[in-house]
């Protein structure tokens, strides 16, 4: 009963901090919509492995020593928000591309937005997650609260399980809708707008990240 309450606990603030607006989600959100379901899906699959790398930092006490380390925290974080600050300045320049073409199916989109390899999606994803110094507190924090040197190792990968599975299926499941025909349809009528949106955003997050503390 105390392991299911345990699992349960972890399983629920994965899913909060899942679900939360951040990186990951504009990531997710502009792959899918940019490109196609298996890209998103592919994302979605290079998110899960950066939460894995996350899991395996807490587990192995990585994550302890880098939060106690200024020096490799503010690495990370340099290291992440330039990393956004990339994939934004891309997703703006790609929407000028097709600003002034109007977008009638996917046969319209300029080639340069229209599709990526999945191996650069799933990079791309897996780097969103790594580089975000922000999991390396949360992971700390939660797992903490939960193992000790005498927990099993099949409890250890039930945690760890828990959150890499519930970040793959939730942006495998956004990018399911977001990639359904009537759903995308509409958002393909401004596609050049999401490019811009998300763009800016991630310019915003890399700017936040930049300047936390």
């Amino acid at each position: 009963m105390e392991l299911f309450l345990s699992w349960l606990v972890i399983a629920s603030v994965q899913l909060a901090a899942t679900m939360s607006p951040g990186p990951a989600f504009v990531v997710a959100v502009r792959n899918a919509l940019a490109y196609d379901r298996k890209t998103g899906i592919a994302t979605a699959f290079g998110l899960g492995l950066g939460v894995m790398a996350h899991v395996v930092f807490v587990l192995c006490g990585i994550a302890f020593i880098i939060a106690q380390s200024v020096f490799l925290f503010s690495f990370i974080k340099y290291a992440g928000a330039a990393y956004l600050f990339y994939i934004g300045i891309k997703a703006i320049l790609n929407s000028r591309k097709g600003k002034n073409k109007p977008v009638v199916d996917d046969s319209d989109i300029p080639q340069s937005v229209k599709s990526i390899s999945l191996r650069k999606a799933i990079v791309t994803g897996f780097l969103t997650n790594l580089l975000n110094p922000k999991a390396v507190v949360f992971f700390t924090a939660v797992f903490t609260q939960f193992i000790h040197p005498e927990t099993p190792f099949s409890v250890l990968a039930l945690y760890g399980g828990t959150s890499v599975s519930i970040e793959f299926l939730w942006f495998a499941g956004v990018s399911i809708v977001l990639t359904h025909a009537r759903i995308r349809a509409v958002f393909l009528s401004f596609m050049h707008w999401v490019e811009r949106i998300c763009g800016g955003l991630m310019l915003g997050l890399g700017i936040k990240l930049a300047l936390s503390k």
